[in-house]
């Protein structure tokens, strides 16, 4: 009678699957997969996918809101981020950038992006940068983000850092 057993690295795969389909399901049964899953190199992190953002222009000093607009942001599994607007897409590019998680279970994170500025005649007028803490809610359905606005002249100076604030919906 022929032997049909299992070899090492077979029965290794089968108990791995098996490792990985037990933790993922008493995950789902306590209702916090995300958080085990964040924990795992294979699984993205929980801030990760398409977001829906409404941002608010603020004055620094008061607080008081000067300017409200709708944003779009991807936040990709390798740390990179992406925003677009609903702003005139001749006056600003699209804005390219990267988070961080600051801590490995909770969820507050950073980041940062940058777009280019462009007069109405479509001359470049320099560049922004939004540099945003974030935290996350529990179930990773939503998030607020605030930070400052850095805006630089065509050559890289500084001209004036504003603030602004966000709050965020996962788009589904």
């Amino acid at each position: 009678m022929k032997n049909v057993g299992l070899g090492a690295k077979q029965i290794l795969k089968v108990v791995a699957l098996g490792v990985l389909l037990l933790v993922q399901s008493g995950a789902e049964a306590r209702g916090d997969a995300r958080a085990v899953a964040s924990d795992h190199a294979w699984f993205p992190d929980p801030i990760a996918g398409v977001w829906n953002v409404s941002v608010d222009i603020a004055n620094c000093a008061m607080g008081d809101t000067i300017a409200s607009g709708e944003a779009m942001a991807l936040f990709g599994a390798d740390g990179t981020c992406h925003e677009t607007n609903a702003a005139n897409s001749a006056l600003r590019s699209s804005a390219f950038g990267n988070w961080r998680r600051l801590a490995k279970r909770n969820n507050e994170y950073q980041f940062a992006f940058r777009f280019f500025r462009f007069d109405s005649s479509g001359v470049n007028i320099g560049s922004q940068v939004i540099r945003h803490d974030v935290v996350l809610s529990v179930d990773g359905m939503s998030h607020f983000s605030e930070g400052p606005a850095e805006i630089f002249d065509p050559f890289g100076n500084l001209i004036v850092i504003g603030c602004s604030r966000a709050t965020a919906t996962r788009f589904e």
